[in-house]
């Protein structure tokens, strides 16, 4: 058990490094992005960077579900490796907002000069990113609920075990989600406090105040249900093994009256 805990481990480690890497790699391109809107033209590596985005989402997911395998497992590592992969996914969050913020919105890139300041006095014209941001925000809600919704359960242990694993993964990202969602909604109770002039924006605006909660609910009624099926799968599967083990021993034992065991038999069939 502690070998096949520590091949996880070193698993753990090779592949939140390679994770890492992706990351890494996004930000990059991002930043390249970034620059390039600053300097008035258009982005060049966006598909690029949600790509690598998305493939280390996935990456994160797995480890997740390594990190529950080593605490299910009581390994001293687990709490460790948790922390690894509970940072990864922090940055990952992080990348993933500037790049709705500052390249998928299109929001453009401003630098402070005389003039801004001067205007600043005045009231801003409103700006859309935070719209474009509370829309970001309502398409992963509605993404993932539709995960929660249509997932699937599983039919024997080790697929109950992976489901239970990477759910716990997008449980411990919806949990972390619902505070970023609460701060949006206070930044746009407080922009909406604002008077404004345009009548698109105000519409947007009052859309985005129905921006639901993530499918907490929903997420931890699916963890519930699977933690409960992982305890009757895992009786049941050492039930099962159990009967493996007595038919074997019947199939192979010498029913012949030559046995000297035959009377112990006989005994425990009564």
């Amino acid at each position: 058990r502690l070998e096949r805990l520590q091949r996880v481990v070193t698993k753990l480690q090779m592949e939140s490094g390679l994770c890492e890497e992706q990351l890494n790699q996004a930000d990059a391109l991002l930043q390249a992005d970034v620059r390039l809107l600053a300097a008035g033209k258009a982005p060049q590596k966006a598909a690029e960077v949600e790509r690598d985005l998305d493939k280390a989402d996935a990456m994160i997911r797995l480890l997740f579900n390594d990190v529950q395998t080593l605490k299910d497992g009581r390994h001293p590592q687990g709490e460790q490796m948790y922390r690894r992969v509970y940072r990864l996914h922090e940055r990952l969050v992080s990348i993933r907002t500037e790049y709705n913020l500052r390249l998928k919105s299109g929001a453009p890139v401003t630098t402070v000069t005389a003039v801004s300041v001067t205007s600043a006095q005045r009231r801003p014209e409103p700006d859309e990113a935070p719209l474009r941001y509370l829309q970001e925000l309502l398409a992963w809600v509605e993404e993932n609920q539709r995960r929660v919704a249509t997932a699937e359960w599983g039919a024997d242990l080790p697929t109950v075990e992976t489901h239970l694993g990477a759910h716990r993964g997008l449980h411990c990202a919806i949990e972390e989600f619902r505070a970023k969602v609460e701060r949006a909604r206070a930044d746009e109770r407080m922009w909406r406090g604002q008077p404004c002039g345009d009548e698109a924006v105000q519409d947007e605006d009052a859309a985005a105040n129905h921006l639901p909660v993530p499918p907490q609910n929903s997420s931890k009624s699916r963890l519930r249900h699977l933690e409960s099926l992982h305890g009757f799968v895992s009786a049941a599967t050492k039930e099962l093994l159990w009967l493996s083990e007595r038919e074997e021993e019947e199939v192979a034992f010498d029913w012949s009256h030559n046995n000297p065991a035959m009377a112990a038999k006989k005994e425990s069939y009564s």
